[in-house]
């Protein structure tokens, strides 16, 4: 057994025993310093073409400072919304303005070698520039109806549509009511009942055997019919197609040309739109050889947000006839019931007060309208299709936010985004979420997934760095791998704007970087961290140890009661597959495991899940032929999707249970032991004694340089973990740290024909990567230590090239290593005390905030000199910088017998923002916000020592106390309660800050 660990304030390794071997000859090349393809890039909020050009090129030189790969060019435009302070037929998207902006950022990124994305549209790129009305532009469905009697007979016009549904309004333009409706179907269903389901909101129950497709009775707009006899009420429906006219980007009210009318949605739902936004940047961008030509040098994806689009009933042309080749009746006579609120965005409200259907009333709206789902979804992957083959066209990728909050598959709807991209804000910064779009991408081989990572609902300004630290750690533990910060906020001078500067959402949401923060000095830590890992996270194929099959359309955000933390507790991963997934041709099971070239799945469970489609149902025959251990846990999945199929299914269903490689479980029979009795192991498995629910783990296997790298978040209270990885005994591990790009060899470990078992020490939110190299050409597994005494805190290889123990205090210590030999370490005392407490603190800060007057955009940055402090506190409790926000800097000396037989470690206590330290000077590698503790030894000289500690904050303490008389374009913050209701953040350095001194013992 390997010996427990000690002290939460070991050096910056996560791993206590770490001794130089051959893995360092193999240490993975440019981590110490990544390219700039894997770093951050920041979607950059521009607010229209009226800016000055210096100013956009400014920004651009800013970001690379920062240490940033590249920019997400968005020309926000208000968020589409208005107001319009400058004139938008000149500075409008698209126009001669808006290409000189645009070629100035093209050209500064170039500059600096930045990746270049842009948006395909002004505010989110999902309308375009155009003539209204005109094909490619988003359409709807509505309808009108009258009621008949039994027996009444009707002649006269067909019901005119009701265009005025009911719509979300406030954060997206309505679809405007005007225009002309072409009469697409008239339909009759007898009523059985109707229902309040709840206030203003009715259901109408039809019978499902009455419905009539009375069409072919109309003529020129007029329709002669006589319901039934009977004693019952008949509804008569006009159903019509129409355009939304729901524009993505306003501009004037007295608008001449199609540049200066703002831009309108295009149709989603098939190739036709995608080509009307292409043809577009084709005829009026791309023309520009200055612009063709510099993005065929730095141009990356060409880019689409979310999709916040809305319809009474969304539709396309053909629609009808492609749901008819799909499923092999005609949907006519059901369009009624397919108004149904999961059909409008975010299923928030069904389009009008009664919704009708056949039965009772369903969360999915029934079978029919599941098959009209899967209808859409079919032309949605025709759109993002389009665009994928455009992108490559141009030397570009096509990036974009599929699916959700749109009535449609988003499973089947990733594999073919060439870089599909989530947002923590849409999936609740939740790594079981993200697993939801992962598990289709990862399948499909799409390993490079995007993610639109810091945005928080609830303020601006108030964003701290380890926050944002912790949206980038939560992507990557399921797999994300590519961070587009949101964002960077323009930061040049705009009309009705002051300081703190143009801020997007009006003040609604976090964050806005640029150089007005304080914390943009010590941004680059952050961003090369975040680079660190997106590269090793990049540098293989994903490996997942089983899925999970979740049906689901829409798409809602949260899944219910997997034990998600059980399985974090034994070390197993899983990511989620849809239907589509499983009958692709990746999905295939060899020896008993799917996709062997791809993920790796051992498993398949199926998770109280009632519904599959007959292709899916077959797959999971073929899974189970192949040895495929699957489990049903709960409800069995034995109902069609849709109307068509039941029999297929019911026949596979049936045919599956037969296979012994099926096992049908209650929730409460399933656990981590059940996996583990059939041999579904987990790849870094943890031991019982491991407190792990809280811990993360993502494995990537890179077969070209024959490594495998485990990645680790500690998402739960500090604790040490027992891991065994499956990897070959003779495979030497390393600890790869993301923070200082340091690749320390790991020696305490045991090797095994189960793997490599190794302690791992985190403390709470702490990350780390575990790297297995291959051993060069024959040289034998390395030595390395197999158990030490509780007071061995570290083991290093000294300049001579012997190894030492660092030791924790004055009593006999030692170490056995692989080759069975029990070392007994004997050393001097340590002639210092083991423990100093630094202090007192000088403090000066620079408090950042507007002009007396507010008449600068910059502000002002005014120096308080705080004085001596005898103790270590927040800001909040200090006279006269309660409120400050900025940039505190702490100076303290200490004296230090320095001895060579010592190692000295500093512990700066919790960081509440950013910290920065020098000593004597010299500044030490960067901190660890979640493990602020580092090896100082170099840095330190016998006598007397200076050390200084920059600390910054956000710029919330500085907005809330001017919330009344700051302003972005004309307006303060929407929601000024955001500040005014909300306490003053705590910042400072705030202790203790320690030094500890280690006696280092040679191992002889």
């Amino acid at each position: 057994m390997i010996s427990r660990f000690l002290k939460t304030f070991i050096p910056v390794t996560c791993f206590l025993v770490a001794i130089r071997s051959e893995a360092a000859d193999t240490a993975v090349p440019g981590f110490e310093a990544p390219a700039l393809p894997y770093r951050p890039k920041f979607r950059y909020w521009l607010p229209d073409a009226s800016v000055p050009r210096q100013s956009v090129i400014d920004d651009v030189n800013h970001i690379a400072a920062a240490g940033a790969g590249g920019l997400e060019f968005l020309p926000f435009y208000n968020y589409g919304l208005g107001p319009a302070l400058t004139d938008w037929t000149i500075y409008g998207f698209g126009t001669e303005a808006f290409k000189d902006v645009f070629a100035a950022a093209l050209s500064a990124s170039a500059a600096h070698d930045l990746a270049f994305d842009f948006a395909f549209g002004a505010n989110q790129g999902a309308g375009v520039p155009s003539t209204v009305g005109t094909p490619g532009l988003a359409k709807e469905l509505v309808y009108g109806n009258m009621t008949l009697q039994s027996g009444e007979t009707y002649q006269g016009p067909v019901p005119e549509p009701n265009v005025e549904f009911n719509r979300l309004t406030g954060f997206m333009n309505p679809p405007e009511p005007w225009g002309t409706n072409e009469l697409v179907a008239v339909t009759a269903g007898k009523v059985v009942t109707e229902v309040l389901l709840d206030e203003y909101f009715y259901m109408s129950i039809l019978n499902e055997t009455s419905l009539i497709d009375l069409t072919n009775l109309t003529t020129q707009g007029e329709i002669a019919w006589t319901a039934p006899e009977g004693n019952e009420t008949w509804v008569v429906f006009g159903i019509y197609e129409r355009y939304t006219n729901q524009r993505s980007c306003v501009s004037v009210s007295n608008a001449t040309t199609a540049l200066g009318n703002g831009s309108w949605i295009v149709d989603h739902w098939s190739a036709t739109g995608a080509r009307k936004m292409t043809d577009f940047w084709d005829e009026e961008i791309f023309s520009d050889e200055v612009i063709a030509t510099l993005i065929k040098e730095v141009g990356e994806y060409a880019w689409e947000d979310s999709m916040e689009i809305q319809a009474a009933l969304p539709w396309t042309n053909g629609l009808l006839s492609r749901f008819e080749s799909l499923h092999g009746y005609s949907i006519t006579k059901y369009l009624p019931i397919l108004f149904h609120a999961t059909n409008a965005w975010g299923g928030y409200l069904p389009p009008y007060n009664i919704t009708y259907t056949l039965g009772e009333y369903l969360p999915d709206g029934g079978l029919y309208v599941q098959d009209y789902k899967a209808a859409l979804s079919q032309g949605y992957v025709e759109y993002v299709q389009n665009y994928g083959e455009w992108a490559s066209s141009k030397g570009l990728k096509l990036s974009t936010q599929p699916a959700y909050n749109m009535p449609i598959d988003m499973t089947e709807a990733v594999p073919h985004v060439q870089i599909p991209e989530l947002e923590s804000l849409g999936f609740k910064e939740s790594i079981n979420m993200y697993r939801q779009f992962t598990g289709a991408a990862h399948l499909a081989g799409r390993n490079v997934i995007s993610t639109e990572v810091g945005a928080v609902l609830g303020g601006a300004y108030k964003q701290r760095l380890p926050e944002l630290r912790g949206l980038l750690d939560g992507s990557l533990a399921a797999g994300v791998n590519t961070m587009v910060l949101h964002g960077y906020a323009y930061s040049g001078n705009y009309v009705g704007t002051t300081w703190p500067g143009y801020t997007p959402f009006q003040f609604e949401f976090s964050e806005m970087w640029n150089p007005r923060q304080p914390a943009w000095r010590h941004f680059d830590d952050l961003m090369t961290y975040s680079a660190r890992n997106s590269m090793i996270m990049q540098r293989g194929i994903p490996k997942v140890d089983f899925a999970i099959y979740y049906f689901e359309i829409p798409y809602r955000f949260g899944l219910g009661v997997f034990p998600e933390s059980h399985m974090n507790a034994a070390g197993y991963t899983f990511e989620y597959l849809g239907p589509a997934n499983l009958v692709s041709d990746r999905a295939v099971v060899t020896d008993g495991v799917l996709a062997t070239d791809g993920p790796g799945y051992k498993a398949l469970v199926i998770y109280n899940q009632t519904q599959i489609t007959p292709g899916a149902s077959a797959a999971l025959v073929e899974f189970a032929e192949g040895g495929l251990p699957i489990y049903i846990v709960g409800s069995v999945p034995n109902t069609t999707v849709g109307a068509m199929g039941q029999q297929e299914v019911s026949a596979n269903v049936a045919k599956l249970l037969e296979h012994e490689a099926v096992r049908l479980l209650s929730p409460e029979e399933f656990s981590p032991s059940t996996l583990a009795a059939d041999g579904v192991l987990a790849r870094a498995n943890l031991s019982a004694s491991s407190n792990a629910s809280g811990l993360y783990t993502f494995w990537t296997s890179d077969t070209e340089h024959k490594s495998e790298y485990v990645y680790l978040y500690n998402t739960g209270a500090d604790a040490i973990f027992n891991v065994t990885f499956t990897v070959p005994c003779d495979t030497k591990p390393v600890v790869l740290n993301a923070w200082n790009g340091e690749q320390i060899p790991i020696a305490l470990y045991e090797a095994t024909s189960h793997g490599i078992t190794t302690e791992v020490r985190l403390k709470a939110n702490q990350t780390t990567i575990v790297a297995f190299q291959p051993m060069q050409g024959t040289t034998p597994a390395a030595l390395h230590a197999v158990a030490r005494s509780p007071n061995v805190e570290a083991i290093r290889l000294t300049d001579s090239g012997c190894l030492e123990a660092w030791v924790s205090n004055f009593s006999e210590a030692w170490v056995t290593l692989s080759n069975g030999i029990r070392a007994t370490l004997l050393g001097p005392n340590i002639t210092d005390e083991g423990v100093k407490a630094l202090g007192p603190w000088d403090l000066v800060v620079e408090a950042y905030g507007p002009s007396a007057n507010n008449d600068t955009l910059e502000g002002v940055v005014t120096t308080i000199n705080v004085g001596t402090l005898e103790d270590l506190r927040p800001w909040t409790k200090i006279a006269g910088i309660q409120n400050a926000s900025g940039i505190g800097t702490y100076s303290s000396r200490f004296r230090l017998s320095k001895d060579s037989k010592e190692a000295v470690i500093i512990s700066f206590g919790p960081v509440l923002n950013t910290l920065r330290a020098w000593v004597n000077g010299k500044q030490v590698p960067p901190i660890d916000p979640a493990n602020p503790v580092v090896d100082i030894s170099k840095f330190v000289v016998d006598g007397d020592n200076s050390i200084e500690v920059a600390v910054t904050t956000t710029l919330f303490n500085a907005v809330k106390a001017n919330v009344d008389r700051i302003f972005s374009i004309g307006y303060g913050p929407q929601s000024p309660t955001y500040y005014t209701g909300e306490d003053w953040q705590d910042f400072g350095l705030i202790g203790p800050v320690e030094l500890r001194i280690l006696r280092k013992i040679p191992i002889e």
